[in-house]
């Protein structure tokens, strides 16, 4: 036997040269696929070990050109590669037909006999594998596991180890395995979106050369890049401690990495939320939010933005930060470009409050109301709750052709007992107006709520927090939809008296003022530096009033401190893993009040 140069056939394009012994001169070649360890079609199983490989699943497969026409057999590595005719797994033995494709199943290196006829030929098919490995050395399936947004700090690593166990639980490295003589590769890591769409890249991601685990084939060569991390923003990205190993990700889409010269894709990986906590993996989860901008005056300009389009990009551009924000436990608001952000003028004064001050039962005696110029009596009895006169004022102003919608609120610090509201609409659904309110009853107060923001929205304190002010709840209960698996989000102009910038009304103070959360202009301005948006909806999903550093250590860098205010990447913006273990007990879809809505992932579509 002589020894010969070989030809080259390449499955996905020529990553490196090659040349190897052939058992005959002209006749043998080697071949250079991939180990298709990923799942493309979303189905759950590994592209390389399914039984029918078709659709998106089948993306990876590289060409059989070399096989075509013959019988084939292997010699070694058999588990390696599989050949695939017409979307089946074809049985060793049987004649290869035209079209037919080579699909890596695990890195090595296989041997093949082709035997056409009286002629033999080999055929040497190198797999290489490319996949993730985690902070602890741990291989993840990228078919059964996905990758996490980043939850710490930036956090130098020493490049001299590029084997060496590290901290950070969401940042992945990549791995090369190929077996020994075949050359390495030169990587492209790409980050795209839900929707294909590619958000950021890493033209090249250098390798080192580690240890192989000792289930390695033997004569295995293993290369690992130092730990890449998906980031939420720039912020993060360009921080030198991170710098060229950040990409910015989004939940639902993929890292995807590629052959740097040619673009073909080799292997990816999803985007969820932690792979691991005390509540088991946590996907992929939805939440409907409705934001609403109100008008300093009706008719007038928007709280934010200047005009309504300004404010609608405004809103959308705080409500995309949010989102990702919230990624690192797996959430998002789905496509926030095209959410519907409405312009609303501020209500007319709709709201009659029965016990808005210390809710204590009725003494009896009369209400008088005048609603769009309609006189509307009610006789008050004795020993009634506000929420049983509240019904009764419902029930006559119903009568005289309006209608009413009655809500309990929670009981305030100081108060008897609850207070109740009756929001008063026309027959046409708009808002009527209470012009007048009068009540002869010793003991309980009848007040009407009504809203004017050009001094700024009156807002809570400690005592009446659960239920908010009067004013707050005439402008909240103007506009909510009566769903309670809905958090509205409500812009507007500012608060009276300053120093405040958000607030939000959680499900547990048991009113009804729930899942709420209103921001004012300040709060959007804000942007990075506090995270408003993400912070108050951060109350509402932990269905939890208080912060973490009102009775423990302040930690500056989490979302959900109370005080802290740095736009770096060290500032208020991370959640931790039991804080996106609560969120789920409490706002998931086994919660009392599902918020959350289980979004799973789907097949990889890239563009």
């Amino acid at each position: 036997m002589r020894i010969a140069r070989a030809p080259i056939a390449w499955g996905l394009g020529a990553l490196v040269s090659l040349s190897t012994p052939a058992a005959a001169a002209g006749g043998d070649v080697r071949v250079l696929v991939i180990a298709d360890l990923d799942d493309d079609d979303g189905d759950g199983v590994a592209d390389g070990r399914q039984s029918v490989v078709t659709g998106l699943a089948a993306r990876d497969l590289a060409s059989a050109a070399s096989l075509v026409g013959g019988e084939v057999t292997p010699i070694t590595g058999a588990g390696l590669v599989r050949v695939v005719a017409g979307g089946r797994v074809l049985p060793w033995g049987k004649t290869v037909p035209r079209g037919a494709s080579l699909q890596g199943v695990a890195p090595g290196r296989a041997e093949l006999r082709v035997r056409s006829g009286a002629r033999e030929r080999t055929v040497f098919v190198d797999v290489m594998g490319v996949g993730f490995r985690d902070g602890r050395r741990r291989d993840v399936d990228p078919a059964r596991s996905w990758a996490s947004l980043e939850r710490t700090p930036p956090e130098r690593v020493t490049l001299a180890e590029p084997d060496a166990a590290y901290a950070d639980p969401d940042a992945l490295r990549l791995t090369l395995r190929r077996p020994d003589g075949a050359a390495s590769a030169r990587l492209r890591v790409e980050s795209v979106s839900g929707e294909g769409i590619v958000l950021d890249v890493l033209e090249h991601v250098p390798l080192s050369a580690v240890a192989c685990p000792s289930d390695a084939p033997l004569g295995t060569v293993c290369e690992a890049s130092a730990p890449l991390r998906l980031v939420v923003d720039d912020v993060d990205r360009v921080h030198p401690l991170v710098l060229g190993r950040s990409l910015r990700g989004d939940v639902g889409g993929a890292l995807v990495v590629r052959d740097a010269a040619t673009r073909k894709k080799l292997q990816a990986i999803r985007v969820a939320g932690p792979p691991s906590s005390a509540a088991g993996a946590i996907g992929r989860y939805t939440l409907t939010v409705r934001p609403l901008v109100v008008r300093v005056t009706p008719g007038g300009a928007p709280a934010v933005g200047g005009t309504d389009a300004g404010a609608i990009a405004a809103v959308r551009a705080e409500l995309a930060l949010a989102s990702a924000t919230w990624g690192q436990c797996g959430l998002t608001f789905g496509s926030v470009a095209t959410m519907d952000v409405k312009i609303v003028d501020p209500p007319p004064a709709h709201l009659i409050a029965i016990g808005d001050d210390v809710a204590l039962p009725a003494a009896g005696g009369e209400i008088r109301l005048r609603v769009e110029g309609k006189v509307v009596a009610v006789r008050v009895r004795r020993g009634f709750s506000p929420l049983q006169v509240a019904l009764e004022v419902g029930a006559a102003l119903e009568r005289a052709g309006f209608g009413a919608s009655v809500s309990e609120n929670a009981r305030i610090g100081p108060g008897a007992g609850r207070s109740a509201d009756v929001s008063v609409r026309r027959r046409d659904g708009r808002l009527a107006r209470v012009d007048a309110v009068s009540s002869s009853d010793p003991t309980l107060s009848v007040r009407v709520g009504s809203v004017d923001l050009t001094d700024g929205l009156q807002h809570f304190g400690d005592a009446d927090a659960a239920a908010g002010t009067l004013e707050e709840r005439a402008l909240v209960k103007a506009f909510e939809d009566g769903d309670p698996a809905t958090i509205e989000i409500i812009v507007i102009p500012f608060f009276a008296g300053g120093g405040r910038i958000g607030e939000s009304f959680i499900a547990s103070d048991a009113s009804s003022m729930r899942n709420v959360v209103l921001l004012d202009r300040a709060g959007v301005r804000a942007r990075r530096t506090s995270l408003t948006l993400a912070h108050e909806l951060g109350h509402v999903l932990l269905d939890a009033p208080g912060h973490p550093d009102d009775f423990g250590v302040d930690t500056p860098t989490l979302l959900m401190d109370s005080d802290a205010s740095d736009s770096s990447p060290f500032g208020p913006r991370r959640i931790t893993v039991d804080e996106c273990v609560r969120v789920l007990r409490q706002s998931g879809p086994g919660a009392r009040v599902p918020l959350l809505t289980q979004w799973k992932l789907g097949p990889l579509r890239l563009r």
